[in-house]
């Protein structure tokens, strides 16, 4: 019988709220991620952590009435609890993690390409990208171009006219600082480091 093996997708996960995410983004490439695997050539689906820590039991009945009636989907689960939940007659329970799932991610904020593992019987089993690119966070001091599969993010303040422009080349900043009120200010500001540029405007704002 061939198995394919879903790993740590976490789907409704508390920390992909954190910056630099967006729950919403993610939560679609995780689905995105969930419905591929469905698709995938085996009859036995294995799931360890399908479901992250805010997942209700609503959305885990509905996530789960997705698998297709001739698929058989075994879960394991970590974050949440399955007991009492009018699970689907070709859903089970796993008492015990498989240790395939130690190998891979198939989450998008872990990995840049996440992944999947399909294998028959006592073959050694293959590994297979998701059509769906990651976002995982990447930390950088200084602007760079993020690549794929990369959410690029800074904790250093940057001019609040750069932060758009930065947004929409996927680099996110948590912090930032106003611009120059005039021509004095921003001859001053172009002699002072951009790390610390903030706090010299910090600075000048305290003096008036």
């Amino acid at each position: 019988m061939k198995k394919a093996y879903l790993s740590n997708l976490k789907l409704f996960d508390s920390s992909d709220a954190r910056f630099p995410l967006d729950f919403d983004e993610v939560l679609r490439k995780k689905k995105a991620i969930f419905v591929e695997f469905l698709s995938l050539d085996a009859q036995e689906l294995l799931a360890w952590n399908l479901f992250g820590d805010l997942a209700m039991p609503q959305q885990i009945e509905q996530i789960l009435s997705l698998v297709p009636a001739d698929k058989t989907l075994r879960l394991r689960e970590e974050n949440v609890t399955l007991e009492h939940l009018a699970l689907p007659s070709n859903v089970f329970v796993l008492e015990e993690r498989d240790p395939e799932f130690e190998n891979f991610s198939s989450n998008p904020v872990e990995v840049e390409k996440p992944l999947f593992f399909v294998k028959e019987d006592n073959e050694p089993g293959v590994f297979i990208e998701s059509s769906v690119r990651g976002c995982k966070p990447v930390q950088r001091e200084t602007f760079s171009t993020p690549e794929e599969g990369q959410v690029l993010y800074t904790l250093e303040p940057f001019a609040e006219d750069k932060i758009e422009e930065l947004a929409r080349l996927q680099f996110r900043v948590l912090n930032s600082y106003r611009v120059a009120k005039n021509d004095l200010e921003r001859r001053l500001l172009k002699k002072v480091p951009e790390r610390f540029r903030a706090l010299f405007v910090e600075m000048l704002d305290l003096q008036g």
